[in-house]
């Protein structure tokens, strides 16, 4: 019989991929990609080499969101857990790809996250997501990782766009009004993109 984890993002039981990264083995979802667990392998005695002097990092979390309430709960929730030195939030995807693209053109090292709903008024998250590869591309970037924060049912059509748009990922907002469970979920959310960090350097 198969192994399977429960993921978070499809909300069952899934099997799963065994890859090697970063120094430990991950299991991930094979219809969603979403990170169920991992294990550190043995560390290695090297030698090490000279200390460079890194330049600091800023790190920036951009949030596209309609909703004001869900933007400030995520926003709250990034600066109470220091995941980020700079939160920006915007209503809908053309404010978030204007910005993203500002950003690049400093051209300064920096980390950025991209939490973005799918369903927004203006542009939709998939519509933000392509023009952020169309900016990437242009730029000479690696594409960034994209996490869409939505209550929309992650099917196979949702998968295979994100396919397209990968680095992309996917978490289910509920559509619960409850703000307790809604900062549960962000919670969660938060987690996550703790675990896709790890897979993303600078840009």
């Amino acid at each position: 019989m198969d192994e399977t984890q429960y993921c978070l993002c499809c909300g069952e039981d899934v099997r799963f991929n065994r890859i090697k990264r970063n120094q430990r083995i991950e299991q991930t979802c094979i219809y969603c990609g979403f990170l169920l667990s991992y294990q550190d392998e043995p560390l290695e005695i090297v030698n090490k080499p000279a200390v460079q002097t890194v330049p600091d990092i800023s790190r920036y979390a951009l949030i596209a969101e309609d909703s004001k309430f869900t933007r400030n709960v995520i926003k709250d929730l990034l600066i109470k857990n220091n995941m980020a030195d700079v939160v920006m939030d915007f209503e809908n995807g053309l404010e978030l790809t204007s910005a993203f693209a500002k950003l690049l053109h400093e051209k300064k090292p920096m980390e950025i996250s991209i939490i973005v709903d799918i369903s927004m008024p203006v542009m939709d998250g998939f519509s933000a997501a392509r023009t952020i590869r169309g900016i990437e591309a242009q730029s000479g970037v690696p594409p960034i990782p994209i996490i869409f924060f939505s209550a929309i049912k992650a099917d196979d059509n949702l998968r295979n766009k994100m396919r397209i748009l990968a680095p992309a990922y996917y978490m289910n907002k509920s559509s619960d009004s409850d703000p307790d469970k809604l900062a549960e979920r962000v919670e969660q959310l938060l987690s996550y993109l703790t675990q896709v960090r790890t897979r993303q350097g600078p840009v």
